[in-house]
């Protein structure tokens, strides 16, 4: 299917995209919760004399009357105003891409996915030491979408997504304290825990170890970051500012640092869709396809994240991260696997490098600001740090400082990556992304 410029326009594509998804949720090993939802419909994109509109629809007969609305609109906006966006130069792309799991969930009776559920549950209760309330929430997600440009591009992608969200709350004196921790990625069900139990393992450790932990004296302390906490601090601070729209809408601490050393020379840092977690794909939402874009080299910012129209506003040409998660958005410049390139430290040479300090442990979220590299993001807990071995829990605490200063800050970097589900919003949408990386040592980090 080819799709021709109507008159007035230069350019036009069409994602029609469907997704089946399943979301079963439990509490201890109860099903509480079951929904079943397929979203379908089109995406229709077009840009004359410099304006790009978008507009989406759900029922396909009407598919034409949209596109005509949209170059309607498209060129009442020029009557008064003209535009600037243009695209870069892209191959033409023809292409199918259908990734299978090994294990398809469409395949089996909800039966016997709420068995798993219940088995998991009864592992997770024989090695729990405290009273807990466990909460499992399953998504099971067959994610596709066909791309057609009037340049002659058509791609057809076909996904399957599974994560696994384990939750579980305890008492701690009056207070309740809860952990969480994900599991999954690109693939069936053969990549959550059911089939390997003992992959929770970490997760009730740290269950049971909450009700005696400590709270932590505010300061700087000398660190090791989790893989989840260090891709959170590289990714919701960092990343954000290697975006072209923010660095082109001024929104960016990285604008004007490109060429700049602006870490030591130990930290790159890369952004590649070809790793097989949440944030994988072949071809970006305007038909690009993926490529890996090494974005900081031994500590010199060397590039930024592009679509065609940021790449020909900076003269260059697109890394492939124009991305929404369905036909029902404009895409925007989106990471997709974003993360420090792992280095040559073994993980105990880390604690051994820090030798007195904090292991700070998965991520919670935060905040930040991409202006300023300015950052809050919270800790779900961490551990002390004793002549280099792990000891005592404490609480869930908050990290702060600029992320100029962290990088600047940053001398050990594991040899291995971790990767885990993760997500990402970005002007009130939330897209799948991995949430990849290896530990890191940063010799000062604010705790509060």
């Amino acid at each position: 299917m080819k799709i021709a410029n109507e008159q007035g326009t230069s350019y036009t594509d069409i994602r029609c995209g469907k997704i089946v998804a399943k979301n079963i949720i439990a509490k201890n090993g109860l099903i509480v919760n079951e929904t079943n939802c397929i979203n379908s419909g089109y995406g229709i994109r077009i840009l004359s004399e410099g304006i790009e509109t978008f507009s989406s629809i759900t029922d396909p007969k009407f598919a034409e009357k949209e596109i005509k609305k949209a170059i309607s609109v498209s060129k009442l906006l020029t009557n008064w105003k003209k535009g600037i966006a243009e695209l870069a130069e892209a191959p033409v792309s023809e292409a199918e891409v259908i990734r299978k799991p090994k294990v398809d969930w469409v395949n089996l009776d909800s039966i016997e996915i709420k068995e798993k559920i219940t088995n998991l549950n009864s592992y997770i209760d024989e090695f729990l030491k405290v009273e807990t309330e466990i909460e499992t929430d399953v998504q099971l997600i067959n994610w596709s979408e066909r791309f057609v440009s009037s340049e002659g591009s058509e791609v057809f992608q076909e996904f399957p997504y599974v994560i696994l969200t384990l939750t579980g709350r305890v008492r701690k004196n009056s207070n309740q304290v809860k952990y969480y921790k994900s599991f999954g990625g690109m693939g069936g069900l053969e990549i959550l825990p059911f089939d390997h139990l003992d992959n929770t393992i970490s997760f009730i450790e740290v269950i049971n170890n909450l009700p005696k932990a400590t709270l932590i004296k505010p300061g700087l302390y000398n660190s090791v970051l989790s893989e989840d906490m260090a891709w959170t601090l590289n990714h919701e601070v960092f990343g954000h500012s290697l975006e072209a729209d923010n660095v082109l809408s001024g929104r960016s601490f990285s604008s004007g640092l490109q060429g700049m050393k602006i870490a030591p020379s130990i930290v790159s840092v890369i952004d590649d869709p070809y790793i097989e977690s949440l944030g994988y794909y072949e071809f970006d939402s305007e038909g690009v396809k993926g490529r890996g874009t090494l974005l900081v080299d031994e500590g010199i910012l060397t590039d930024f994240l592009h679509s065609r129209i940021t790449a020909a506003a900076m003269g260059t040409e697109s890394s492939s991260n124009y991305r929404a998660y369905s036909f029902e958005y404009l895409p925007q410049v989106r990471m997709s696997n974003f993360f420090f390139e792992p280095k040559d430290f073994k993980e105990e040479e880390l604690l051994e490098h820090v030798k007195n300090g904090l292991y700070i442990g998965d991520g919670l979220g935060g905040s930040s600001e991409p202006q300023t590299g300015d950052y809050n993001l919270d800790a779900q807990y961490g551990r002390e740090i004793n002549n280099g071995e792990l000891g005592n829990y404490v609480l869930q605490f908050q990290l702060s400082g600029k992320m100029l200063d962290s990088l600047s800050k940053i001398d050990c970097i594991s040899n291995k990556i971790l990767a885990q589900p993760g997500s990402c919003v970005k002007n009130n949408q939330r897209i799948f992304v991995g949430s990849i990386g290896p530990k890191i040592t940063v010799s000062e980090m604010r705790v509060s």
